[in-house]
């Protein structure tokens, strides 16, 4: 009994000595991008939902659909996500994973017919066209109603010129002060924005001058609520543009979406990584504010194959990544971000995707093929300390 007793004594105090080593460090959060286009909405596919079926409906395809997908046929399968059942089971796929938040894509709700009172919806279909999902917050909606929100935390990644309107800034506001919302830099909101070039900004404040005004008021409304200042991140394909962009706008950091590219044939993981080196170290040299993407993947074959309406993406890809290359790129973006504090200063890092599985051939979400190779790849390696 005594020795049974010291044993636990021992055990107890290398637990606490552990877990005080561990908050002394630094945690760099992870964070993953959400695209929700995989609903029913009166029984039938959300409008985006039904080009993402079309483009996964392919047999050779069937093993990129989610879990929660059903093959009917070599040529038809079915799905809604639309369930609470299905967002609690993401949410502990997510922890298990090791994830910190999800950053969900945000953006216009459209009637039949793509029908919109806003001006800003409007213009979006001018860079998306037939982009008009009748219920694109499905996935949000479900989250915040899960009893196991608490597991991970959330934001928003804005798209288009929609978040120039003070309506859409108030539901952002009524969105940031949930608990589970992200913050940074010690309380700071983190928010994404993409897609927001000049044709928009010329939409929301006359140009870039303007939209800064609009932008800097926004943040005024975040501090009368009782939050501090917003850390705003703006995405672009380009690093130039992207830190040209971010300081007329009076941003904080930049980031990106995601890195297409590959070859016709297929490129190994490795090259789609150096890619990203590439991305953050121009940054970086640019002496720019980052929040570094981490791609796990790029292949929208499915869409070249069944085109979508909003945008063309041709036959370029990468090969999937071993569980062995996907750990060591995490490791290698967690470095990334302890090693340059400075330009990474909001220590998070931003994964492309969660669930973009008809154009990341790597989502993390576990699918049909893979099943959760990628979360428990993951839940090895996460969390990791500065």
């Amino acid at each position: 009994m005594y020795y049974c007793g010291l044993l636990w004594i021992v055990f107890t105090f290398v637990l606490i000595f552990t877990a005080s080593n561990v908050s002394g460090k630094v945690h760099p959060t992870i964070g993953a991008i959400r695209w929700d286009a995989w609903n029913l909405v009166d029984a039938q596919f959300d409008p985006i939902s039904f080009y993402s079926h079309r483009c996964l409906s392919p047999e050779k395809y069937h093993y990129r659909l989610p879990f929660f997908a059903k093959v009917l046929s070599p040529t038809n399968t079915s799905y809604n996500g639309d369930l609470q059942s299905v967002m609690d089971q993401e949410i502990l796929y997510a922890k298990h994973a090791g994830l910190d938040y999800w950053a969900f894509d945000t953006y216009c709700t459209y009637g039949p017919n793509c029908a919109t009172n806003s001006t800003y919806c409007l213009e979006y279909l001018q860079i998306a066209p037939h982009y008009c999902p009748r219920n694109p917050a499905y996935g949000l909606q479900q989250y915040l109603s899960s009893q196991y929100n608490s597991l991970i935390n959330f934001t928003l990644l804005l798209l288009g010129s929609s978040p120039c309107d003070v309506a859409f800034q108030e539901s952002y506001i009524e969105l940031m002060v949930h608990p589970q919302f992200l913050t940074v830099l010690d309380g700071r909101p983190l928010l994404y924005l993409f897609q927001f070039t000049e044709t928009e900004a010329n939409l929301c404040g006359g140009g870039w001058s303007g939209s800064r005004k609009v932008f800097d008021k926004f943040r005024q409304m975040v501090i009368n609520r009782g939050l501090k200042n917003p850390y705003l991140v703006l995405m672009d394909f380009l690093v130039p543009t992207a830190q040209s962009h971010a300081s007329l706008l009076g941003f904080d950091a930049i980031s990106m979406y995601a890195l297409p590219g590959g070859t016709k044939e297929g490129s190994p993981f490795s090259d789609l990584v150096h890619v990203a080196q590439q991305w953050w170290q121009s940054a970086h040299d640019a002496k720019a504010k980052l929040v570094p993407i981490v791609p796990t993947g790029w292949d929208a074959r499915p869409r070249f194959e069944n085109p979508v309406p909003w945008l063309y993406e041709g036959p370029e890809h990468y090969f999937q990544p071993t569980s062995e290359e996907l750990q060591q790129f995490f490791r290698t973006a967690i470095n990334f971000t302890c090693q340059y504090n400075d330009t990474v200063e909001a220590q998070t890092a931003l994964v492309y995707a969660w669930n973009e599985n008809s154009e990341n051939g790597a989502c993390l979400i576990p699918t049909l093929g893979n099943g959760t190779l990628y979360v428990d790849t993951l839940s090895k390696t996460l969390p990791l300390y500065c």
